[in-house]
């Protein structure tokens, strides 16, 4: 294993050793502390990065160092690790190497959004491998051994920039979408999807402008690390006291429009939220969520629960009916978007 530390510091990685060296001093940290708890006896880091907001040049004296380590070991999935040992937190997230490849070369080359990816489970996944990608790409890697030495610089390259600002772009219109179809019955439920909207769409517009570090609540910093005074403004204006409703989500749809660039026409996709199970009684389909709580449907073919099936999809300007519309107003149905590039159901 190969330590970065010997290696000539390029302009960047001096501002990354700069920040890290910084948050050890305050608490009396060695970089061989974080060093040592790179080895948690999974098998020997292939690669070992620090990184999260302390990296990305946001943190504070509250922050924790996250430090993500992949290792050759097909045994391993997501294994995530608190270390006090040292009186700081380090939260340690061990990865496995193969699937690491896997998820970032699914990331760089698969066409996003599709109908078939367009589930609950795939849409988290994806958000999850942004995160885990981007932090890769940004962090200070501590020790490497070939080939991850050439795979890490390559997630600096254009196609991970492009990914974050698409997820962003799309994740606002899906966001507004949601908002729109909620705003007659939940009307406050509405004004909290479109404050979401325009967090996602700014988010886009920092993306787009260098500050890639993927995580909603530095939206504000990123902001001002870009010099961005317009989204500063509009992030101001949907957090000031509620207007009506109503005017509140126009609003906040229209800074959505106005910050992210345009982009081909995204179909509402529904399909089943987690939790959700039916039973047919008589000529109605109960539909409950986590068995808390249960909704009557005057209709019997509905998908059954646990099916990816799509239960109604249509294009931007298309409500579903009355009885769809119901059941996801009470949260019984997830939302996606995805590009119209195959027959849609309706």
């Amino acid at each position: 294993m190969e330590n970065f530390a010997l290696k000539p510091a390029s302009p960047e990685r001096r501002v990354l050793e700069k920040r890290l060296a910084e948050f050890l001093d305050e608490r009396g940290l060695k970089i061989d502390d974080v060093l040592g708890e790179t080895d948690q006896g999974f098998g020997e880091p292939a690669l070992a990065v620090a990184s999260g907001s302390v990296l990305a040049g946001f943190g504070n004296r509250r922050s924790d160092l996250d430090l993500l380590v992949i290792v050759e070991n097909d045994k391993l999935t997501r294994f995530p690790i608190q270390s006090h040992e040292h009186g700081t937190l380090i939260d340690v997230n061990i990865r496995q190497a193969s699937a690491v490849r896997e998820h970032t070369a699914r990331l760089r080359d698969s066409p996003w959004p599709r109908f078939e990816s367009v589930t609950q489970d795939a849409w988290n996944h994806r958000r999850r491998t942004l995160k885990t990608t981007t932090r890769l790409a940004l962090g200070l890697p501590l020790a490497v051994t070939e080939p991850w030495d050439s795979w890490h610089a390559g997630l600096r390259e254009p196609w991970l920039a492009q990914a974050v600002v698409q997820w962003w772009t799309v994740e606002a219109h899906r966001l507004g979408r949601a908002a729109r179809l909620l705003q007659d019955d939940r009307p406050m439920v509405a004004v909290a999807r479109a404050r979401e909207a325009v967090v996602a769409a700014l988010n886009a517009r920092a993306a787009a402008a260098g500050q890639l570090y993927f995580t909603e609540k530095w939206v504000g910093e990123k902001l001002k690390a870009v010099g961005d005074h317009a989204g500063l403004t509009a992030l101001r204006s949907v957090l000031e006291p509620p207007l009506p409703p109503g005017d509140r989500v126009a609003r906040c749809l229209g800074l959505v429009e106005e910050f992210t660039a345009p982009v081909a026409p995204l179909h509402s996709v529904l399909r089943w939220a987690t939790g959700v199970g039916t039973a047919l009684l008589d000529d109605r389909t109960v539909v409950d969520r986590w068995q808390l709580r249960a909704l009557e449907v005057r209709r019997t073919d509905l998908p059954a629960a646990g099916t990816e099936d799509v239960l109604w999809s249509g294009p931007p300007d298309a409500d579903p009916p009355e009885d769809i519309q119901r059941l996801f107003t009470h949260d019984m149905l997830w939302l996606g978007v995805a590009t119209p590039d195959e027959e849609v159901s309706g």
